[in-house]
């Protein structure tokens, strides 16, 4: 069952929320992964290329993966 509820918000965020096409469903994500905080968070979740821009600005990775990530990433 869902109910209706009405929150303020940040003027910037109600836009950028505007901008998506299931806002309900956007704020109930949100909300649930706010709320079970306390659980570890999957990489699953995250995009790959958001990933794989992460680890190519890494200092720890090796240079030979960096420029295999760098081709992947400027090449779409």
């Amino acid at each position: 069952m869902k109910i209706a509820r009405t929150f303020t918000i940040d003027y910037n965020l109600a836009v950028e929320l505007q901008k998506k096409p299931n806002q309900s469903r956007i704020v109930e994500r949100s909300i649930r992964r706010y709320l079970a905080a306390d659980e570890d968070y999957s990489l699953d979740e995250i995009p790959t290329r958001q990933l794989m821009a992460a680890l190519q600005q890494r200092d720890d990775c090796v240079q030979h993966i960096k420029v295999i990530l760098w081709d992947q990433l400027t090449s779409s």
